[in-house]
């Protein structure tokens, strides 16, 4: 093993991880915090949703209220949303600089309308609160470390110690089945939110578009 130890480490460079990682960093500054993802680039989730405008969090700050507008796990998420929910969320952009709006139907977006004023205020408090980001990271494989120092992680044939782990890879299957060998129960998942492939080049310009009651 090479030696490098990491206090933790996060897998997954989308919202998800970018935010656990800064949140991390921040509570515990000093902390070496690792943010690993497979790709060219993070955060290309979020420069997409919403048409390009990325439709940050909804207007719907009562918990209660809200977990029921989740078909599967509405009851875990009562907690945490009591915990952190759309409100804080608000809060957590504005004292960043960044001021979101609501829209018709509950939505909320930046108010710039753009999706890059998200990533760029994930990607500056990261950079802030001194997470560090590494690219081109594919995890190989994730295991207990019978040295008692937390977890061996395997990433592009170097392997690390960490104290801590969080996975935020999304939907990946081989993710899923490393966590499968080690004990972990596993939901089946089903499609949330998902893109269509259409040769007509003339639909492309009706992304973002949202409309109720379609047929």
């Amino acid at each position: 093993m090479s030696g490098h130890h990491l206090d933790i480490a996060v897998m997954g460079g989308g919202a998800a991880g970018f935010f656990a990682a800064i949140q991390a960093a921040e509570a515990v500054p000093g902390l070496r915090v690792t943010l690993w993802e497979r790709g060219s680039a993070t955060l290309q989730k979020v420069r997409i949703s919403g048409g390009g405008r990325c439709n940050v969090t909804h207007a719907c700050f009562d918990p209660d209220v809200l977990t029921g507008f989740y078909p599967r796990g509405g009851r875990e998420l009562l907690g945490p949303f009591h915990m952190f929910g759309p409100l804080e969320t608000v809060a957590w952009f504005r004292d960043r600089g960044v001021r979101l709006k609501t829209e018709a139907d509950g939505r909320m977006f930046p108010v710039t309308d753009r999706s890059e004023t998200i990533a760029s205020c994930l990607e500056k408090a990261a950079l802030q609160a001194g997470v560090e980001v590494r690219l081109h990271q594919r995890l190989e494989d994730l295991r207990p470390d019978p040295g008692g120092m937390g977890w061996i992680v395997r990433l592009q044939g170097v392997e690390y110690t960490a104290g801590q782990v969080l996975v935020a890879t999304g939907s990946s299957p081989a993710i899923w089945k490393m966590l499968d060998r080690m004990g972990m129960s596993i939901i089946p998942p089903v499609p949330s939110l998902f893109t269509f492939t259409i040769a007509d080049p003339g639909l492309r310009k009706l992304a973002g578009i949202a409309v109720p009651d379609c047929r």
